[in-house]
């Protein structure tokens, strides 16, 4: 059974090359504090969310508001400062499809490459299965991934993020291809990995995305939860919606 437990959960980040050594910079500390020198910025504040099989969760609000943040503190990606987190279930993080590529690699050595980041053994049954998906010559297999083009290496990267179904899925922004040709072929497959998902997580700034897809949404400013909706069909529960979101 998936579930995802955040309990009082906070983040901060130090802002290194922030510090200003002028008299006046130096005044303000002596006003404010500033014993040991570090400046900090909470990014998450004190969240807490629970989660479990069947969840479709939205999260909205203006950019900075900690939803990238958010779903990176889930995915193990960024540790918290303060709280508990607890994860059960496989974590399929779509958070940036080129994160772990090296484009001086062959397109085959990426792959397996971005596998075993994944967690995954790269067989060449999976590497043959996931170049099939792309729909790309054979030649390309063997070619380093800053000779594509970028429709080609968006297909090249969706395949092999999109290739194992998830326990829990983690969106940042619905995924899109700049390859109008393999664009409804990979929304399928997209539709597909978030249909059979115990728990979805999609951070977006589209409303109506978010409503055909989460049956919860949670609002996010400065890094806190300020508002959690149920999703539901009645003008009513959109009415409210729209009203915590304006």
């Amino acid at each position: 059974m998936a579930r995802i437990h955040l309990n009082q959960v906070s983040l901060d980040y130090p802002l290194y090359g922030a510090y200003d050594f002028s008299i006046k910079r130096r005044m303000l500390d002596r006003l404010v504090g500033d014993a040991d020198g570090m400046r900090m910025i909470r990014a998450i504040d004190n969240i807490s969310i629970e989660a479990s099989s069947g969840a479709r969760i939205g999260l909205f609000g203006p950019n900075g508001s900690g939803k990238s943040t958010l779903l990176r503190l889930i995915a193990g990606v960024y540790p918290a400062s303060s709280g508990r987190i607890e994860i059960e279930g496989e974590v399929v993080p779509l958070l940036g499809l080129s994160a772990g590529a090296n484009l001086d690699f062959v397109a085959d050595d990426n792959i397996s490459l971005l596998l075993r980041i994944g967690g995954r053994r790269p067989t060449p049954d999976i590497i043959d299965e996931i170049w099939a998906f792309t729909e790309l010559d054979e030649r390309m297999r063997r070619i380093p991934l800053r000779m594509f083009s970028s429709g080609m290496l968006m297909r090249v990267l969706f395949a092999t993020a999109t290739a194992f179904p998830a326990d829990i899925l983690l969106l940042d922004e619905w995924l899109s291809v700049v390859d109008e040709q393999f664009a409804a072929k990979a929304e399928r497959r997209l539709l597909k990995l978030v249909s059979t998902a115990a728990i979805v997580v999609l951070a977006s700034h589209d409303q109506g995305l978010l409503h055909r897809i989460c049956n919860a949404i949670v609002r996010l400013e400065h890094g806190r939860v300020v508002a959690t909706v149920p999703v539901a069909s009645s003008s009513t529960a959109r009415a409210h919606f729209q009203e915590i979101c304006a």
